[in-house]
């Protein structure tokens, strides 16, 4: 999605207001989106920058990192740019203590796909679960242990420490 705002350059202090829908956007290894993408925000001169404000609807599929099922995420977020014209070298402004990213542009067109991707991706967890105490795997066999334990003898001992398990024994 590319945003026209060459008649928003040469009017400082004017809004305009967008809304669109990415029905096929590319997925990031292992997130795939399951569900379009709704973008609506606004996009206002400064004077300075031209400053885009918008709201991200949308779910992906990702993988628990533990068992590797797969794990619907509901991603509503918020986010702010701030951009400029690659002829103009403004300092980053934040109001209020918030963070906006600062972005040049050299058409009079910005493509926000690019954006609306980066930040679902930033708004994801480091680590993905399916629960908060999601088992895993057996380190033996693979099986998921949210079936229930498996037959694996578990209480393998390290042999640089089995001289400590003989004296436990004693």
């Amino acid at each position: 999605m590319k945003l026209n705002v060459s008649g928003l350059q040469k009017m400082p202090g004017a809004t305009e207001r967008f809304e669109f829908v990415l029905e096929h956007i590319d997925d990031e290894d292992d997130i795939k989106f399951n569900k379009p993408v709704l973008v609506d925000g606004k996009i206002s001169n400064t004077g300075l920058f031209l400053e885009l404000s918008a709201h991200i609807s949308t779910s992906v599929l990702a993988f628990c990192c533990k068992c590797l099922d797969e794990v619907i995420i509901p991603i509503e977020l918020d986010f702010t740019e701030q951009y400029f014209h690659e002829s103009e070298k403004v300092q980053p402004e934040s109001e209020g203590g918030s963070e906006a990213t600062v972005l040049e542009y050299n058409d009079d067109l910005i493509d926000l796909e690019q954006a609306v991707r980066d930040n679902i991706v930033i708004s994801l967890p480091m680590r993905i679960l399916c629960t908060p105490k999601c088992p895993g795997l057996c380190p033996h066999c693979g099986r998921s242990l949210k079936e229930g334990p498996c037959q694996c003898n578990t209480k393998d001992i390290d042999p640089r420490l089995a001289v400590l398990a003989q004296l436990k024994k004693e």
